[in-house]
């Protein structure tokens, strides 16, 4: 291990035990800022399309510029956490965030907009770089829990940002999300650069043996090539589930659009399970947490298809809290598990598990509507079912080995 080593010195130790409450409230409310920006828009990109004259086939793109920029910026850029000083990368990703989201809104042209979104999207990698420095930060008995409730924080910047998006754009037009959250982030820009700790990390490599080292993590590491399985199919289902239920909101139950944006609200609160399935993580209960949780996920699903049927909105709302409850209550179990499996690699493990997200991600997007076109929500929930129980499977073979 010539190419990558750590030293002897203190100063990635000596900030152990620095994660105060005000710096993990501080951390959550950037990560959800943070990830809310991924998706402002997503509900609105025909006005988008109508005032800079996008075809419709160009609209598909202004989404997916974004999260490929992300998925790059997270798999080249997200690593660096593991050498260089913690603080100075999420500062210097907040402002380029900043200078992107002004970018966004001042467009005039398509070519400006698209390529300040997949500027947003590269730089929106501070999120990835907050949750492995938290876990530095944590002390080892209380890490699961406090990175259970910064990852609370970041469900909530995903559910809540489609229906903000929505809100502002139909009182002030489009540009108005991106500005508001342009402000937003310079807010949360000083919060973060007075209360984040600076942390050096111990390991010493160059960049092209960092790279090549987080790619062979997931053949050293069993537990993180199984948490990139669990996860990648628990939100890839997600997505599915959360791509198709505005169809069926419409379809089944005749919900309006700001209907279905209330609906996409009252899923936020399944982020309240994360900071309880980190505490299940510190006591060392992740496995059967892990194996409870997809079970709950898999019931859940199939539950969905009689209240659809027989139109117990209520009833699926609360179910829709279940599904966002136990995908995150997975999320938050599945990094513990690679936070004290690889803690001198946290930033690359986390860069290697939040791609396996994000390949779930897209893949549930690409599937889901096709499969509703098909064959309706029975066959979305069929084929989203199948995987989870496929993955329960998976999941069971741990009791075969010694190995987590």
């Amino acid at each position: 291990m010539g190419a990558v080593s750590s030293d002897s010195g203190e100063k990635a130790d000596s900030a152990k035990g620095q994660l105060s409450p005000i710096t993990i409230f501080v951390f959550a409310l950037a990560t959800g800022t943070y990830a809310g920006n991924l998706y402002l828009a997503q509900p609105i990109i025909e006005l988008i399309g109508q005032d800079l004259g996008m075809s419709t086939a160009t609209l598909g793109v202004i989404v997916m510029l974004t999260q490929v920029g992300y998925a790059l910026g997270m798999f080249f850029a997200g690593p660096l956490a593991d050498i260089a000083e913690n603080k100075r990368l999420i500062l210097t990703s907040v402002s380029c965030v900043v200078v992107g989201m002004l970018g966004i809104a001042f467009a005039t042209t398509p070519l400006m907009f698209l390529l300040a979104a997949f500027f947003v999207g590269i730089s929106a990698i501070g999120t990835q770089i907050i949750v492995p420095l938290a876990a530095n930060l944590a002390d080892d008995e209380k890490r699961g829990a406090q990175i259970g409730t910064i990852m609370a924080g970041l469900l909530t910047g995903i559910m809540l940002a489609r229906p903000t998006s929505s809100f502002l754009a139909s009182l002030w037009g489009w540009r108005a999300p991106f500005l508001v959250f342009a402000f937003l982030m310079t807010g949360i820009g000083i919060l973060l650069a007075v209360y984040t700790p600076r942390y050096t990390p111990k390991t010493r490599c160059s960049y092209f043996n960092l790279i090549k080292s987080m790619l062979v993590l997931p053949v050293k590491s069993d537990a993180l090539r199984r948490r990139c399985v669990y996860q990648g199919i628990a939100f890839g289902v997600f997505n599915m589930f959360w791509t198709t239920s505005s169809l069926v909101l419409t379809d089944q139950f005749n919900l309006n659009y700001q209907e279905i944006a209330l609906f996409a609200i009252a899923g936020a609160g399944g982020a309240l399970a994360a900071p309880y399935a980190g505490k299940f993580a510190d006591r060392g209960l992740t496995r059967i947490a892990t194996g409870a949780v997809l079970i709950i996920l898999l019931v859940s699903l199939g539950l969905t298809l009689p209240l659809v049927h027989f139109k117990y909105l209520i009833v699926f709302a609360l179910t829709a809290v279940i599904i966002d409850a136990a995908v995150q209550a997975n999320q938050v179990l599945g990094q513990a598990t690679i936070y004290a499996e690889l803690p001198e690699a946290r930033a690359r493990a986390n860069s290697m598990y939040m791609t396996s997200l994000f390949i779930g991600a897209g893949a549930g997007s690409l599937i889901a509507p096709a499969a509703y076109d098909f064959g309706g929500w029975v066959m979305v929930v069929t084929i989203a079912a199948s995987l989870v129980a496929l993955t329960t499977l998976y999941w069971a073979t741990e009791y075969l080995t010694a190995k987590r």
